[in-house]
């Protein structure tokens, strides 16, 4: 095989025999079939179909992971990230996605042509849009059961299902089998001593700015999200210490930033973290003909509704706590960090990963969970042609639970307080079928009116790392350091 004059490439596969096992053998074919190269699009099409394979095999899955992703940047592609394997897990809820992924190779292979990694990634993203999984009737009554109500334990769900425990167990395991549900990690920001802001941009169309080249190096950098609409809107995220310095050096970022642009607008807001709200809504979604059964009339009806207490279940993030001084330790932020990056809580991953013992990762794990330092939640697919628009209202924060019950007939809803210089307002991301969002945007706007501070429609949501600046944490004080030129960089 072609490999094999490549040393690197060996390496590699070598590495993918003891994970594979008896398997290895299709492996090699289909490297041999597509001619793969290491960090091709046709390695990538590969990885995922035997990443589908093992996905049974919990200790080989996570070996195959670690395998598939050593050493891999992200690609971008127009307004959207490609990560490896994390962009592909969307697609586990679709069976038919290897197939035609693999109609892909064959086209190419068969016209003579070269897979390159523009086409490959337009094709890769226009077909995750479009992705809506279908349900059997049990299923998707588990399906919804389980998001109202948070758990997946069969004692809970059995007193709201009429099923015996082994069916409620097979539609489980094909629901997590097929992705359509997972358990995320949610970190309380707000007991770690962790702030959240955002700074909104809005520039002209025809301004383009690379905020990614604007933006000094920072560890409390968290994410970025774009939009293009009328104007090309930016919205920043930094998570910070709770520190009255970073509010100054924002504004000074900010300053620095208009100056050298011609901003139409900006605005730093800092969230209230201990406000957050979510719900979860999906008895609006055809399951047996995967497409979305909301129509405008629902939509007018929920806005205008005076008596929402039949509304969908709206659930905190967190319990309401009182602020502590930090206990936190370096094995500690480790676990956190570490089961932030896998999104998930896995005892198994954080012993072999951080070199503990099974015991040790495990009381640490309990600890941190009873001192409410994080929590699991069940979430859904990231997928179900939906776009997430984002919405500022300068509304009083009391009017939080009203308006969120108001929008809860969308499938997802996140809310959150903030507060600014002027003034205080909540914000909202809603989660809306792709064929209501610009009527959806047209009806916030005449219902919400003047109160409308900022509203867009996220073509993309980049992050530099999700991570926990663990970087500046200090473990022997146990708090995080803050230097000015963090947010600023080294020229002020």
């Amino acid at each position: 095989m072609s490999y094999s004059l490549n040393p690197e490439f060996k390496k590699q596969m070598e590495k993918a025999e003891p994970i594979l096992g008896e398997q290895f053998k299709d492996f090699e074919q289909k490297i041999s079939k597509y001619e793969a190269k290491l960090n091709s699009p046709e390695w990538d099409i590969i990885c995922f179909y035997f990443y589908q394979r093992l996905k049974n095999k919990k200790t080989k899955l996570d070996e195959w992971i670690r395998f598939w992703s050593t050493n891999r940047k992200p690609k971008r592609y127009a307004n959207f990230s490609y990560f490896v394997p994390d962009s592909y897990y969307n697609f586990c809820c679709s069976k038919e996605t290897s197939e035609y992924l693999f109609e892909i190779l064959d086209y190419h292979a068969e016209q003579g042509l070269k897979l390159s990694w523009n086409t490959f990634l337009q094709i890769f993203f226009d077909y995750r849009s479009k992705i809506m999984p279908k349900f059997n009737k049990l299923e998707f009554q588990v399906f919804q059961t389980i998001l109202r109500e948070q758990t997946l334990s069969n004692s809970e769900l059995l007193t709201k299902l009429s099923m015996d425990s082994s069916n409620l167990s097979k539609y489980k395991r094909k629901l997590r089998e097929r992705f359509l549900i997972y358990e995320g990690l949610s970190i309380n920001h707000y007991v770690l001593n962790l702030v959240v802001y955002a700074i909104v941009y809005n520039v002209s169309l025809s301004l383009k700015i690379d905020f990614f080249k604007e933006l000094p190096e920072s560890s409390f950098l968290h994410s970025i999200y774009t939009s293009y609409s009328n104007s090309q809107t930016t919205m920043i995220h930094y998570l910070t210490p709770d520190n009255v310095q970073v509010k100054k050096d924002l504004q000074t970022l900010c300053e620095k930033i208009n100056n050298n642009n011609d901003i139409i607008s900006s605005e730093i807001y800092k969230f209230d973290l201990t406000s957050r709200l979510k719900s979860l809504n999906f008895s609006n979604y055809d399951y047996k003909n995967a497409k979305w059964d909301l129509p405008f009339y629902k939509i007018v009806a929920s806005l205008k509704a005076k008596d929402t207490s039949e509304s969908t279940l709206i659930i905190g993030e967190f319990d309401q706590i009182e602020k502590k001084e930090l206990n936190l330790h370096k094995s500690g932020i480790e676990i956190l960090n570490h089961m932030l990056m896998r999104n998930e809580m896995s005892i198994n991953a954080i012993k072999n990963d951080l070199e503990l013992s099974e015991k040790e990762a495990r009381k640490q794990v309990e600890n941190l969970h009873k001192k409410q330092y994080f929590k699991t939640r069940i979430n859904p697919n990231y997928v179900f042609g939906l776009s997430n628009l984002v919405l500022f209202l300068s509304k009083e924060p009391s009017k939080q639970l009203e308006i969120h019950k108001q929008l809860s007939i969308f499938p997802e809803v996140y809310s959150q307080k903030y507060n600014n210089e002027e003034e205080e307002g909540l914000h909202f991301i809603i989660r809306i079928p792709n064929e209501m969002i610009f009527d959806s945007m047209s009806l916030f706007n005449d219902f919400f009116k003047e109160d409308v501070k900022e509203m867009f429609v996220v073509n993309q949501m980049y992050s530099r790392r999700w991570l926990l600046p663990i970087e500046r944490y200090e473990t022997v004080f146990q708090e995080w350091k803050y230097d000015s030129t963090d947010i600023l960089g080294k020229k002020i």
